[in-house]
Formats: structure tokens, sequence, C-alpha cells
């Protein structure tokens, strides 16, 4: 495997993601103590939503992935899929998981990671000339955002987004994302009273407490058009797992279409700067370790993605996106165009 060195502001970044982990790691062992004296699990696939035996990204995303085989034949083909879309074969999973050395997946290896306003990838380099998108400033949340699209959340309708999009795309301005205040009332979490413990969508920054939440978002399913569950008790540590009202339920998943990760193509980007002592998904052979960037919209338009690739410039699909197209009216890093001109 390959190393680099390291300068000490990334020494600095990979103490702060270790003293993350470890904390999270201590609040689940405080969740749940099983019978057998185990600790329950609670860390969740970023693809299929499920628990079970999974891995987590020692990057700076903070997410989880099934690499292994499921336990149960039920739904082991389900995680299979988790994997393929990793870009894994069953014997790296395994090497992986074997090893215990670490896991990079390709959004942190290669810098390119997802608004999670609009879906699309954008590069996260802060160490470049032109980083696309920006990750919220507290220290429990890996969310990514071009800056036009957490200007609008922030600041819907007002003459202050603009100002504000400027300052965060220049660097010169940090943000809390919206994750970290109900929707509703706009108060924060408060962990020791139940009712005002978080619902966290797993699609996009939308959040209510407990008490906020509407009653179509529920817990268990009913009859009648909207009468599939939404929401999940005893998932995630101290929080309910829900889908919000924006996205359709897919009744055999029990879950929304499970193609909103995007990973880069290795092919595509240039070579990432390995973080010294984390292993790399694959060798880079010297010679292809020159910067190399990323073909443009006009050299190359593609057919419409499928949904295990949809990080490809497509000029004459329509870009991935969770959030109403009225929200942008302009194009923003990482676009192709005006996300209105595809109504």
């Amino acid at each position: 495997m390959a190393r680099r060195k390291v300068s000490a502001g990334e020494l600095q970044k990979i103490k702060k993601r270790r003293e993350i982990k470890e904390r999270k790691n201590k609040l689940m062992a405080e969740q749940e103590e099983l019978d057998d004296g185990s600790i329950k699990e609670y860390d969740v696939c970023a693809i299929c939503d499920d628990g079970g035996s999974v891995t987590c990204c020692d990057g700076v995303c903070q997410r989880a992935f099934h690499l292994a085989d499921s336990d149960s034949e039920d739904d082991s083909e389900e995680h299979d899929d988790c994997r393929e879309k990793l870009g894994l074969t069953l014997e790296q999973a395994k090497m992986i998981i074997s090893t215990e050395e670490g896991f990079i997946c390709k959004n942190c290896q290669y810098k390119q990671h997802q608004c999670f306003t609009c879906g699309l990838l954008g590069s996260s380099d802060d160490t470049s000339s032109q980083p696309e998108v920006f990750q919220c400033e507290q220290d429990d949340c890996a969310h990514f955002y071009h800056p036009k699209c957490i200007a609008q959340l922030l600041y819907p309708d007002s003459e202050e987004a603009v100002h504000f999009e400027i300052e965060v795309a220049a660097a010169r301005e940090k943000f809390t994302c919206p994750v970290h205040e109900c929707i509703v009332c706009k108060s924060p979490e408060n962990k020791t009273d139940k009712s005002m413990q978080f619902a966290v969508c797993r699609r996009c920054p939308t959040v209510y407490h407990r008490k906020c939440l509407p009653s179509q978002i529920i817990f268990k399913s009913r009859r009648g058009p909207n009468g599939l569950q939404r929401a999940w008790e005893d998932i995630l540590p101290g929080r309910v797992l829900i889908f919000c009202m924006k996205h359709k339920i897919v009744r055999e998943l029990k879950t929304p279409e499970r193609n909103h990760i995007i990973f880069p193509e290795a092919n595509e980007l240039p070579v990432p700067t390995t973080l010294e002592g984390t292993p790399m998904e694959q060798d880079v052979p010297e010679e292809t370790e020159a910067h190399h960037e990323p073909p443009s919209c006009e050299e190359t338009q593609p057919p419409p993605p499928a949904a295990s690739n949809q990080n490809q410039c497509s000029c004459s699909s329509r870009p991935l996106t969770f959030a109403p197209s009225s929200l942008y009216t302009k194009p923003y890093p990482g676009s192709c165009g005006w996300i209105d001109d595809w109504d």
C-alpha cells in the first residue's frame, strides 16, 4: 500500500477525526448493553439505511457501509449490492475487514463529496485553489454543501444569501447547517428530554424534534396511500431515523430509491493524496501521480447515468437533486447549467 507524508495541518485533522470517532463509539456503548454482555451496534449503512455488520469509513464523511455478506439469507443479496456500489470485490472486502487497518471510501479518498441538498458531487479539497463543496463546522456533522445551496437553506428569499454564498466560496465564512435545529420550532436538540430528541431524515437536511414530527411520518405502516412506515426508533443512538415527506417510499425496499450515493470514478479524477498510515483502496503507479483534470461538459456528453454510476457529468439529463428546483435559479460549482431549465 502506498504511503505519503502529511503536513501538520493534515495530522491535526486526522487526530480530530479519531477523537470524534472515539466519542461516537463511547456514546454507542452507553446506549444499550445486550443480555450476552455485547453492545448493540447503531451504525447504519449509508447506501441501504440498514444496520447490522457495517464498516466505518475513516475519512471525513463519518459514514458506515456494508462490506461483508449479511448473516441473514433473506437480505444477503441486498447487502451484496452495497459492496458492489462501493466498487469492491468480495475478496477485497474480506481483506479490509480481516486486516482491520481501516477503510477509506472513494469520496474521501478522492476528496469528492456530495452536496447534501442537491446531491451533486463537488471537490472538497480545501488545499486546492477552488473547492466546490464545504463541510458544516460542527464536529459531529459530516455533511457538505455548495455555497449557493447552503446560502439558500440558511437565508431563503433574502438578499443576504448572495453575500453569504460569496463568503463561503472564498472560505472566509464557516457555517452550521440546518441539520442542527428543528425545521418547525428552530430549537436545538436536547437529548435528556425524549420529546426534544431529533428525528433525522436520511436523504436531506430536514430534522424535527419528536414532538414536532408531522402526523404523516409514522412509526408503523397502516392502510392508505401514505400509510408506509417513515420513522424508526432504536436504530440511531438517542434519535429517530426518518424519511421525510419529500421522498417517495419504495414499498419493496421500505426506503426511498437507493440511488442517492454517488462515488467518483478513479479514471476521471486526480490521484488522491493519501493520509499517512491510511491504506489506499488501490496502488497507484508513480507515472500516474501527476494532476489530471476531469473532463469538462464540453469534452464529453455521455448518456444519462445509471443509478450505480451517477457521478458522470451529463448536460442532457436532469441532475440528481433532493430539493425543489425553485431553490436554484443560477448555476453553481458542480452543475451543468440552470436546474430550472429542466422543468
